[in-house]
């Protein structure tokens, strides 16, 4: 009986591309707010594609071979998960409520950014020291007790550092690898199907994939704020 031939797995993510993958993830792209990383993909992008556009939704998108009778169309979604700014207390803590699908279970003591046109004011979501605790029935995270510290003592504080109701928060959690093979981070989803669109278009333009009969649309969309 013949042996099976055993299968080479030949690598194709390169240095540069991984560079971009970290840097695509690291990005804060939260949801209606997706334009920064959007235009980190698109500047990566361009060189491999014919065209390139932005259209009135916000919908960023590459072609290949715009003329082409028939057309594929490659998609991902842009926006990460995060948190906006809901009420000050006259202590100076930050309530909040989700944007998108943020998990309340993990928040206590995450480190986050909160955005302001003034620029990052670093937070923590606070909890109570285990010392502090009775141990008897202890209380879980829920969205009526957790809360972000930002080291101000009152609500004027917090405003005089631009913060205000409705200014967007996100993890400061950033890119790493773990064995050398598998990345951690946050937004993989759906960072890493942005990252594997770009790819597609890398790998087509490097190996001179020009004789494609179809139209490749490369689409990184946004969500909509519900």
């Amino acid at each position: 009986m013949a042996k099976n031939k055993e299968k080479k797995h030949i690598p194709v993510v390169t240095k540069k591309s991984l560079a971009f993958f970290e840097k695509y993830i690291n990005n804060a792209s939260p949801t209606g707010f997706e334009w920064e990383g959007q235009r980190l993909w698109l500047d990566y992008i361009k060189p491999y594609t014919d065209e390139h556009f932005v259209d009135n939704y916000g919908t960023a998108v590459a072609v290949i071979n715009p003329k082409a009778k028939y057309k594929v169309v490659i998609e991902a979604h842009a926006d990460e998960i995060s948190w906006f700014v809901n009420y000050i207390t006259k202590d100076g803590l930050i309530y909040v409520i989700r944007n998108g699908g943020s998990d309340h279970q993990i928040a206590p003591s995450k480190r986050v950014n909160i955005h302001t046109d003034k620029g990052i004011v670093k937070a923590v979501f606070g909890w109570p020291a285990i010392h502090t605790r009775s141990g008897e029935k202890e209380e879980a995270p829920s969205m009526k007790n957790i809360f972000l510290d930002c080291g101000c003592t009152s609500s004027e504080e917090v405003e005089k550092l631009g913060i205000h109701v409705g200014c967007v928060v996100t993890y400061e959690d950033e890119f790493m690898v773990l064995n050398d093979r598998y990345y951690v981070g946050r937004a993989l989803d759906n960072r890493a199907g942005g990252f594997m669109i770009a790819e597609v278009a890398r790998l087509l333009s490097e190996n001179k994939k020009n004789y494609l009969s179809d139209c490749i649309s490369l689409t990184l969309f946004k969500k909509k704020l519900v």
